[in-house]
């Protein structure tokens, strides 16, 4: 099996590779062993397009494939990996959910900021005692009106310190185990939201590590992710 690129991602890895020469390899070590956000590096990726490449056009995003992500964080890796991170952040994980499964009403709040490096998400599901099994999430979520009152807490986060947005997993019908749990939106500064320590890792320092808690945290309903479970 060969693993060649074709002429397109050739050139778009070679265009990748140079701007990241050129524009992050001062400061490169430093970002790396910092739990900070480097906000001014987000907002370089972002005026070149890599943050959004597998968000739909319609959503705002470049409507690129997954390739087209690695390739991109590939090519920055070799150069500076904190950026890389960043590029990941910007395309896999949380922002793939969110932009798959969120409503209109959603992406329109929070997509034009996230591609465009000004917002960082998050996803709270990793527990103490559970890990990322969905069976053993303690975080709830119950119900009131036309809210959801959240309580409970995460661990092992990644972007958790510097988030301002986090994808909650909680259960809102722990009856149905796994298929109780939904997805809610929680953002900075809500009642009851706090952030713990950053964890220390073995390795490179480039991603924070948080806890998170939250205490009777009102969460609109129209936070919710697609349908409850």
């Amino acid at each position: 099996m060969h693993f060649h690129f074709t002429e397109e991602q050739q050139a778009f890895a070679d265009s990748v590779r140079r701007f990241a020469q050129r524009e992050l390899a001062d400061g490169a070590l430093e970002r790396a062993h910092s739990h900070d956000y480097p906000w001014d590096v987000a907002s370089k990726l972002a005026a070149q397009g890599m943050l959004g490449i597998t968000v739909k056009e319609e959503d705002g995003g470049i409507g690129g494939s997954l390739m087209d992500a690695v390739i991109a964080i590939q090519e920055l890796a070799l150069v500076c990996p904190k950026s890389a991170d960043v590029v990941q952040a910007g395309n896999f994980g949380a922002i793939r959910t969110f932009a798959e499964y969120a409503s209109p009403e959603l992406k329109e709040r929070f997509l034009p900021d996230l591609i465009a490096g000004k917002s960082l998400l998050a996803l709270g599901m990793s527990e103490p005692g559970a890990g990322s099994d969905l069976q053993g999430v303690k975080t709830n979520a119950v119900k009131d009106g036309d809210h959801y009152i959240l309580n409970g807490s995460k661990t092992f986060i990644t972007n958790g310190q510097n988030a301002d947005i986090v994808i909650v997993v909680a259960k809102t019908d722990p009856s149905k185990g796994a298929k109780g749990t939904s997805l809610l939106i929680v953002e900075e500064g809500m009642e009851g939201f706090q952030k713990g320590k950053n964890l220390k890792k073995v390795g490179m320092k480039a991603q924070d590590t948080s806890e998170l808690f939250f205490q009777d945290v009102k969460v609109p309903a129209e936070n919710l992710i697609g349908d409850e479970g």
